[in-house]
């Protein structure tokens, strides 16, 4: 019998991709605050706003593992991150306590790290410096999934994704640039591999990579996309209008609104 996943966020970008992919291996139940159009075989989907704890306590039963993709994915208000991005996750995890779910892999974001200088490079254990309420968010879900890992024994899988698209686009996406198909082999592991709590990198093979993604490749990822091969295509500088998104590896995340003292930025 099929292992009986439940795909958060299953309507947007990632989530919906990752839904497409899964089914393929899996029963995948997608959940999302709006309905899907996409129909696959070993598949359902069902309405749910994660911000209802009931619902979200009845969508999760007899689940193997949860893929927690929902979520606000850019910066916002904090009322509206607390909301979506917090409150949410909480639910996701205590729900899955009840219901003695075994696994989640949880979306977390490079903004997680974003206020590390470039010329750093980071592996899983290095401090959180988020660079925005989203960054926030994400350091929250890193955190409530280690605490649930260790006092209720659900393995936790938090993959720091860089940038999901079909290829880069933009010349940070040559150090941050991950292929949805690698994407999709990361969040298979976090299902499917024995460990206890693990934080990974979501990027693919980039030469230019701030990244040390030795966790991953613990687990046996073999990212099979190559962000240099676009190295030579015309991409755009969205960075480059400002000296302190170029400094940081959040970016532009990091110089929006910014009024710090970067000499003071160890």
């Amino acid at each position: 019998m099929k292992k009986k996943i439940l795909i958060t966020g299953a309507a947007g970008n990632l989530g919906g991709r990752l839904f497409n992919i899964l089914s393929k291996k899996y029963f995948v139940i997608g959940t999302d605050i709006k309905r899907s159009n996409q129909n696959f075989k070993n598949s359902k989907f069902i309405l749910c706003d994660l911000k209802n704890y009931k619902k979200v306590l009845k969508i999760t039963k007899k689940i193997y593992a949860i893929v927690h993709f929902g979520s606000i994915p850019v910066e916002d208000t904090f009322k509206n991150i607390l909301n979506n991005n917090i409150l949410a996750t909480y639910n996701v995890f205590e729900a899955a306590r009840i219901n003695k779910v075994k696994k989640i892999i949880f979306a977390s974001s490079n903004h997680v790290v974003g206020f590390h200088k470039r010329i750093i490079n980071l592996d899983e254990k290095c401090m959180q410096r988020p660079d925005t309420n989203y960054g926030l968010s994400k350091c929250f879900g890193e955190n409530i999934a280690r605490l649930y890992a260790d006092k209720f024994n659900i393995k936790g899988f938090c993959i720091r994704i860089g940038s999901c698209l079909d290829r880069p686009t933009d010349r940070r996406h040559l150090s941050t640039w991950i292929s949805p198909n690698d994407l999709a082999q990361l969040v298979d592991i976090g299902i499917s591999k024995k460990y206890h709590f693990e934080i990974v990198y979501g990027i693919s093979n980039n030469n230019r990579s701030w990244w040390n993604n030795k966790a991953a490749f613990k687990l046996g990822y073999k990212p099979k996309d190559y962000a240099e091969n676009y190295s030579n295509k015309n991409l755009s500088r969205n960075e480059h209008v400002s000296k302190i998104a170029l400094k940081f590896q959040g970016g532009v995340f990091v110089s929006n609104g910014f009024k710090g003292i970067v000499t003071d930025i160890e």
